[in-house]
């Protein structure tokens, strides 16, 4: 099935309203989180009570960013929230490749993603260690990269992450959010991928 690579600047525009809803659900998930710890920081010592914060910070982080992208990228057919409300969409790249992305290759896609910024915050907790600094370079190169890719229009504006996993972003239907079935609601034991009808 033909697909139109999707335009570089609506494609950063969806990046970035992505990284605001994550941004918002990490720090409504952060409060719950942060009650939790308040016990366990007054046994610690103030030396290991920023690491723990820290540590739970990233926690908080990952699981509003990595968790909800790779949920909402399957569970709305390869539409992020900033994807659907810009015309986006995530499919695999082989011309017979089943038209929904599946667990692991979004799962892939999004820690490749995510990883860059984990290196560059590494070098910031001790700008001493050469080691990593080093990290934060690749971690920053990798960004760049994957910025240049997505702008040329040559080799249908695949970033690394898309080249890496094997998918492409293209342009689609636009939706908008609901809510109500969109959001992923978790409840104990259970958590549905698949789409509802």
């Amino acid at each position: 099935m033909p697909y139109e690579s999707a335009p570089f600047f609506r494609r950063f525009g969806a990046r970035l309203l992505d990284l605001a809803f994550c941004l918002l659900l990490t720090f409504v998930i952060a409060i719950p989180v942060g009650i939790l710890l308040i016990p366990i920081t007054l046994m610690t010592t103030e030396a290991y009570e920023g690491v723990i914060y820290g540590a739970a910070a990233w926690l908080c982080y990952f699981i509003a960013y990595v968790g909800l992208e790779v949920f909402l990228l399957i569970r709305r057919e390869g539409q992020t929230l900033g994807k659907g409300l810009l015309g986006l969409r995530v499919v695999p790249a082989g011309q017979w490749a089943r038209p929904r992305l599946e667990l692991l290759p979004a799962t892939s896609r999004m820690l490749i993603i995510f990883l860059p910024f984990v290196f560059m915050s590494l070098s910031g907790s001790n700008p001493e260690s050469a080691v990593l600094e080093g990290i934060a370079v690749l971690g920053l190169l990798s960004l760049i990269a994957s910025f240049f890719l997505a702008a040329v229009p040559a080799g249908k504006r695949r970033a690394v992450h898309d080249l890496a996993t094997g998918s492409r972003v293209v342009r689609a239907a636009k939706r908008k959010i609901d809510w109500k079935n969109d959001i992923p609601m978790v409840l104990p034991g259970r958590v549905d991928l698949r789409k509802r009808p």
